[in-house]
């Protein structure tokens, strides 16, 4: 402990957060499914209930090694150079340039040197546009808020070393405020065509919001005009297959409040059939990731939708108190504002961690005025002690930029912040020793409920019911994957947290589409009580054991971890390797089906789940509960071509298509 320069008492270390996180108790949320006249589910039970499921952070051990970071929206996951082995893409927003971590064949990973510049970087994607057997990289790069848009970067994998090809590609001319991008074959010809998806136009760009790019050959690409997909309100795309005839849809959605099904039709077009499919009465704001999975094994998918406030909404008035510590974190836009709450203590305030999202050059800081006179000091990252005598007394007027603190007597404190322009991105403060408060605005309940839609072939049916308490909060992503091996997908649901403090993710075991078992100590949130938050992840098999494994980025500020599946249970899986088609069609799209006794399975070969970023998992998992043989084996991809295999052992790898080169 110091004394500031002007009497201030400032501690070097931080008090620690209170955490919830090793408290929180495994939960069975038992759901018997009693369907009614109109489909509704009961209400759940909750009981505790220990779980076998467990995962072991091996990101070191294994060469994932990663700074603290932003992250936007998950990985991209795929086998980069084709060799039987994941490999991972990365992006740390404007923070860190574009990783790319390659499997050595062991397990272990490293890291590609220099693949691209550090820039803001949104979405990125893997995929074999040129058919040369390996993955090339798209990246999705933001327009600086409209004022400078940007096409996507088209890095050609050329043996292991990513070479920028966009001017030459023909897709340097447009530009937008880069969100995500997607590798889809939109004509059925066999290669992979491009799709942008962007940030609402401002005033000033004059090409399309969202773009498609036909891919012709040699390396080209041009230009698709569709109206209807260029005005599309999404920042996010889920491709998936809701009819299963072969043509891929989109489930599209932006944090703002739209959200929309579209149906693939016709080469580069697409069908909003919103009104059809979706409940009417279900609110599909806000909604920041999906998944497609087969909830009830019925042979469709059907969708989990994590709904959450983004970093702009979470920059608008936003307030965490934990009562038991005394912390009270805030947060609010960097535009001109001028908010205020009331504060009460016992004795001495606080002021830690107060912070401005620089906005370029506009403000260096944003300084504290303590008491009546306006005693400026420089914003406190440690913890800084402010007595009653010191802050007495409230400003009359506030007349520059910054955070105002007075103390009106009786314990009460009076604290404000004004800016007069938009000079930051956001602000941040904190305060310790807070009994209570009352703010200017009215208190909102900051979670929201995630949206679980069961596909009924012609509609989608809202069964959020089916859902743990838990899953409202403010979730930020989600994946599914057989964790337990025992047929039916479970999900990890990404939980931001509070304002200052990470909490374990949820883990759903879906108990064969009746109820789901709610397990939180599961090994899979290293950074939980720390003051990072969740963002999003990926779910596939990294080492081939036979467990699905996690890859999941901490945001703001965290590090990629992967998590390895040590979870004990005796049942059975398989790994199904799909190649390149006869006729030379690269894996994306390809349709997977498996059937073991009266247990069938389908997997889509591309992302399970979707935020900004798109994976390729084309070496796809199954959990086989209790069978040990499989009956059958299909593979379907895009060409129209098939490949059937049958009498096959579990838990094996089997690999399917041409493996090693399209030729």
């Amino acid at each position: 402990m110091t004394k500031h320069a002007l009497g201030f008492i400032v501690r070097k270390k931080q008090q620690p957060h209170f955490s919830l996180s090793n408290s929180l108790p495994t939960l069975l949320v038992s759901l018997p499914l009693l369907l009614s006249a109109c489909g509704g589910i009961s209400k759940q039970n909750v009981e505790s209930k220990p779980s076998t499921i467990q995962f072991t952070d091996i990101s070191e051990q294994v060469g994932l090694n990663t700074e603290l970071a932003w992250k936007y929206g998950g990985p991209a996951v795929a086998d980069i150079n084709n060799d039987g082995h994941y490999d991972f893409g990365l992006t740390n927003h404007n923070k860190t340039p574009v990783k790319v971590f390659m499997d050595k064949g062991n397990g272990t990973y490293h890291q590609v040197p220099k693949v691209f510049r550090r820039t803001d970087l949104h979405g990125i994607t893997f995929g074999d546009y040129d058919l040369d057997g390996d993955g090339d990289l798209l990246l999705s790069v933001g327009g600086g808020s409209g004022t400078k848009p940007k096409p996507p970067r088209l890095l050609r994998n050329d043996q292991g070393k990513f070479t920028d090809v966009t001017k030459q590609s023909g897709i340097s001319e447009m530009g937008a405020r880069g969100r995500s991008v997607r590798w889809i074959d939109l004509d059925w010809d066999g290669d992979l065509d491009l799709m942008q998806i962007n940030a609402e136009k401002m005033i000033t760009e004059d090409v399309p919001r969202n773009i498609l790019f036909e891919n012709i050959g040699n390396g080209q690409f041009r230009y698709r005009a569709n109206k209807d997909f260029e005005d599309m309100r999404a920042e996010r795309v889920l491709l998936t297959d809701f009819n299963l005839d072969g043509k891929l849809d989109l489930i599209a959605f932006e944090q703002r409040g739209a959200f929309s099904v579209w149906q693939g039709t016709q080469a580069f077009s697409f069908k909003n059939v919103s009104t059809q499919f979706l409940p009417k009465n279900t609110n599909f704001s806000q909604v920041l990731a999906a998944a497609h999975f087969d909830l009830d094994n019925d042979g469709d998918y059907d969708y989990y939708l994590s709904r959450g406030k983004d970093h702009y909404l979470m920059a608008n008035n936003s307030l965490s108190f934990d009562k038991k510590s005394g912390r009270l974190d805030i947060r609010d836009q960097g535009s001109a504002s001028h908010d205020g709450l009331s504060l009460q203590t016992d004795g001495d305030i606080t002021l830690t961690d107060f912070w401005h999202w620089k906005r370029g050059k506009n403000m260096e800081y944003m300084p504290v005025f303590i008491g009546k006179n306006k005693t400026k000091l420089k914003p406190p990252s440690e913890p800084l002690t402010v007595s009653p005598e010191q802050a007495a007394g409230f400003p009359d007027e506030l007349d520059k930029n910054g955070w105002y603190l007075g103390y009106l007597g009786n314990g009460q404190w009076r604290f404000e912040w004004k800016l007069f322009n938009a000079d930051a991105w956001g602000i941040r403060a904190a305060f310790l020793n807070i009994k209570d408060y009352e703010s200017d605005w009215p208190r909102e309940e900051p979670n929201l409920q995630d949206i679980l839609l069961r596909n009924d072939g012609d509609k989608f049916v809202d069964v959020s019911h089916m859902l743990p308490k838990q899953t409202q909060h403010n979730n930020w992503g989600v994946a599914p994957g057989d964790f337990d091996n025992n047929g039916t997908t479970d999900l990890i649901v990404y939980r931001f947290g509070q304002l200052e403090l990470r909490l374990n993710d949820l883990i759903l075991l879906n108990n064969h589409g009746q109820n789901f078992t709610l397990v939180t100590k599961h090994g899979a949130t290293t950074e939980a009580g720390t003051k990072s938050h969740g963002d999003m992840g990926t779910t596939f098999d990294y080492n081939l054991d036979g467990k699905i494994d996690i890859l999941s980025g901490d945001d703001d500020y965290g590090k990629w971890h992967l998590y390895r599946n040590d979870s004990i249970n005796e049942h059975n899986h398989s790994l199904v390797r799909v190649g390149y088609s006869p006729k030379g069609t690269d894996p994306y799209g390809a349709m997977i089906k498996i059937q073991a006794g009266d247990l069938q399975q389908f997997h889509l070969v591309g992302s399970t789940s979707a935020s900004h970023s798109q994976s390729l998992l084309n070496i796809a998992h199954f959990g086989l509960a209790n069978h040990t043989k499989i009956d059958q084996i299909s593979v379907k991809w895009r060409d129209g071509s098939t490949k059937k295999l049958t009498n096959l052992p579990a838990n094996q790898l089997i690999a399917i298509g041409r493996i090693n080169s399209p030729e």
